[in-house]
């Protein structure tokens, strides 16, 4: 079988590791368009019009440099060309989507509306959906092409709950927290529709336990609403997944699975099931993409080190612990841990160890990997000299690599503080530097990178206790029977609250509230949320211990500088959050927390278990290469993040 001829160039609009790699294989396809180019499959058109974005941003020319402008021009040229003739010479352009590689499937829809929207009927539209086996959420990033075929949509997304509920997720949960690339849905598509496809998903076997948690959260809003009844069987299919994700009735563990497997629908899938937690990831296309930065962004988009906003997730997490887990006796000192941080512990270890032995029997090494993220991209995309690091071979036994990598570990971060200092990096000034780091006074290059509750802050503890905690005196109201909520807040967003519901013990916190003007009672004497930005600040504050500012929308971002100016919230420019730094010295030492791993002491002092114990020293360098990735990972996001803001 003859190889179809394109390279896989991808468009990456924002600041991205693979994007130099990219426009490198972009420059060898524009090498070989010479006038009357013919393309001779969808996917080779489809990677043209890809270049040609690079194009028409600026960014290929300047990757290739004033001086090539004019060859530039007339490559593009052939490029627009032989896109078009390609395009107009396939009336049925839905035919060729069976062929398109899954990296091009959004282009392909992009090309529909903006060329062929108009040559589409709508009997031909559902002709092609009705055969489509899989969800495809591409369509609905496209605006036109939603509106004309509204109504066949609608009944498209009826048919697939579990691919529309994503989308619905999608569109309209943590949408406050990141600017994103929007989705639309058909017009026709009404509440109750939404609600049946919620529904309709909750009654799988196994629906994802993040989902049926958001969903049992959801605030509602005039775009999108459930019933109590739908949002109380959201709950009690979450309280189901979890009182049986790592132990069923019989009494067998939940299974920690990460596979490289053939045919997976979307690239990657993730289980957070009664029988399964882990990752599932095409392995054809691993494959086929061993390049440097895309092996490195697998750690972002494949196996969630990070969240939409780089933050780590990692680091233990009060929401997603159990009440007695949250308030069981700990000492003081001790890092919280509980089921869900152990489990998440567990399966990310599962992913580096299949990950590390996949990219060996690639001849790929992850160790070269990494160095070349320091020695050689720092250098190219942010021009950063002499952040050379050496990681140990491959071949070393496992104890001499924990012996090594440790300190390699905190001469990153050392080395980053100097140049954020400096403008530049001193090997000798790092190497003077004896005294052991603390991971969180390395700065940051952005300006109130984080924001946390200022501790002097106290309205913002106590609306806190009311209102989000599930063990406020204001959550159960006797006279709406089954129809009850975690907290306040899910009460106030998803349903109405009157005076006269509240009983004669919760008054004093709802006075309170109407006092510091959380809520307000009504004419009819409806209870209703007011400064609605700054509670939803509070909020998430609450569910995730900080807020990333460059990540927020303005609006929250000029709430944020409000509460900044009245001492209610503090920044911090540091490069990782409290939380990651306090993860990471969980691991490397016991200075913080008394039940830490205190690896990097261990080596360093000779106090591991023996030589022979190469287990143990595989799995505690699994570790030390985990927080290694993610401080790289952080590394990245903190340029990217300056370089984008400084434009």
């Amino acid at each position: 079988m003859v190889k179809e001829r394109y390279r896989g160039v991808e468009y990456y609009g924002e600041p991205d590791l693979a994007k130099g790699y990219m426009l490198d294989k972009a420059k060898k396809v524009y090498d070989e368009l010479v006038t009357g180019h013919t393309i001779e499959n969808i996917n080779e058109a489809l990677e043209i019009y890809n270049i040609t974005k690079y194009v028409k941003d600026g960014t290929f020319l300047l990757y290739l440099g004033k001086d090539k402008e004019g060859w530039l021009k007339a490559r593009n040229d052939v490029a627009n060309s032989s896109v078009g003739k390609y395009i107009n010479q396939h009336s049925d352009i839905l035919a060729e989507y069976k062929e398109v590689d899954f990296k091009y499937e959004e282009s392909f829809w992009e090309i529909v509306e903006k060329r062929k929207l108009s040559a589409i009927t709508e009997r031909r539209f559902k002709v092609f959906l009705d055969k489509l086996d899989v969800f495809a959420w591409q369509i609905f990033r496209q605006y036109k092409l939603v509106k004309k075929y509204d109504v066949k949509l609608r009944e498209y997304m009826l048919i697939y709950p579990e691919g529309s509920t994503k989308l619905l997720l999608d569109k309209y949960l943590i949408k406050h927290m990141k600017e994103r690339e929007k989705s639309h849905l058909p017009q026709s598509l009404t509440m109750e529709d939404k609600e049946q496809i919620i529904s309709a998903y909750l009654d799988f076997d196994n629906p994802n336990l993040n989902y049926t948690r958001l969903l049992s959260n959801v605030q509602n809003t005039k775009e999108f609403a459930l019933d109590p009844r739908v949002k109380l069987k959201a709950k009690r299919v979450s309280e189901r997944l979890e009182s049986e994700l790592f132990k069923d009735n019989s009494g067998h563990g939940t299974d920690i699975v990460v596979e490289f497997k053939e045919c997976v629908e979307g690239t990657v899938k993730q289980y957070l099931t009664l029988s399964k937690v882990g990752t599932e990831v095409d392995k054809e296309w691993l494959e086929s993409n061993l390049d440097n930065p895309t092996l490195l962004n697998n750690f972002i988009y494949i196996f969630e080190f990070v969240n939409n906003n780089m933050v780590s997730n990692f680091p233990y997490n009060e929401m997603y612990a159990s009440v007695f887990e949250r308030f069981g006796f700990a000492h003081e000192k001790e890092y919280k841990t509980c089921t869900t941080f152990s489990m998440r512990e567990s399966l990310s270890l599962a992913q580096m160890h299949v990950y590390y032995a996949f990219l060996r029997s690639k001849n790929k090494e992850l160790e070269v990997i990494i160095e070349w993220f320091f020695n050689v991209y720092l250098k190219e995309e942010f021009y950063i000299e002499n952040f050379k690091i050496k990681l140990p071979p491959t071949d070393n036994p496992n104890f001499e690599k924990c012996k090594s990598i440790f300190p390699t570990v905190e001469s990153i971060v050392k080395k980053y503080k100097f140049y954020l200092e400096d403008g530049y990096i001193d090997e000798e000034l790092v190497q003077m530097e004896s005294k052991p780091l603390q991971f969180s006074d390395c700065p940051s290059m952005t300006k109130d990178r984080y924001v946390y509750i200022a501790p002097e802050n106290e309205e913002a503890r106590i609306a806190r206790n009311i209102m989000f905690s599930d063990q406020s005196d204001i959550t159960y109201f006797p006279n709406y029977g089954d129809t009850q909520y975690n907290t306040l807040i899910d009460r106030l967003d998803a349903d109405n609250l009157y005076l006269d519901d509240i009983e004669d013990y919760q008054k004093t916190s709802l006075d309170w509230l109407v006092e510091h003007d959380y809520v307000k009672v009504n004419d009819d004497n409806e209870i209703v949320l007011v400064n609605r930005n700054r509670t939803l600040l509070y909020y998430y504050i609450h569910v995730n211990g900080v807020i990333v500012t460059s990540k927020l929308p303005n609006k929250l971002k000029q709430e944020v500088d409000k509460l900044l100016d009245e001492g209610k919230l503090v920044s911090e420019n540091t490069l990782l959050t409290r939380q990651e730094s306090d993860y990471i010295d969980y691991y490397l030492n016991k200075s913080n927390f008394i039940n830490g791993y205190d690896l990097r002491n261990k080596y360093l002092h000779g106090t591991s278990s023996g030589h022979d114990n190469e287990n143990e020293h595989y799995v505690n360098y699994l570790h030390a290469l985990r927080l290694l990735i993610t401080i790289m990972i952080k590394i990245n996001d903190d340029l990217c993040t300056s370089k984008f803001n400084n434009k």
